[in-house]
């Protein structure tokens, strides 16, 4: 069964072997020959708990960890976040995975902080990505050369 639970220390290691998968960060990183660190990503994690506008949760299967998900560039004000979604065990991909936790960033986005707004940024390649993000009302709003820029409006 997925569940999501807020992103924890404890998850670095799984960051790390994520962000190394070559299947899972295909269409997600800009130097695909960057090698992720412990440290680094301690480094992140240090900076993501003192920053109040990032909510990162960890995608579980049961309890096992399989991606992660988070709102970033979150502003309350203009009740509006960017989304990030990344399924970091290969066998998780394609199975609904993405749909379940879009559901669930949609609903945490609008009841719990009260966004009236998402954004993100795919890779044109991305076809799956793209049409989840389309099938949730996800339009496309700008060409950024390699990649698109979607946004979802929604009344809360």
């Amino acid at each position: 069964m997925i569940n999501f639970r807020p992103h924890q220390r404890t998850d670095i290691s799984y960051r790390v072997k994520w962000l190394n998968n070559k299947n899972a960060t295909a269409y997600a990183i800009d130097d695909p020959n960057h090698e992720a660190t412990i440290a680094e990503q301690e480094d992140w994690f240090n900076h993501y708990e003192a920053d109040r506008n990032k909510k990162f949760f960890t995608i579980c299967d049961d309890n096992k960890p399989i991606g992660f998900v988070g709102l970033s560039n979150i502003d309350l004000d203009k009740k509006e976040a960017s989304v990030f979604i990344m399924i970091g065990e290969d066998e998780y991909r394609g199975k609904g995975i993405g749909n379940a936790t879009l559901d669930f960033l949609l609903s945490s986005a609008s009841k719990e902080l009260g966004l009236t707004a998402l954004t993100l940024e795919v890779n044109k390649l991305n076809e799956p990505a793209i049409r989840l993000y389309k099938s949730h009302g996800f339009r496309q709003i700008e060409n950024l050369g390699k990649e698109i820029a979607m946004r979802l409006e929604f009344v809360i």
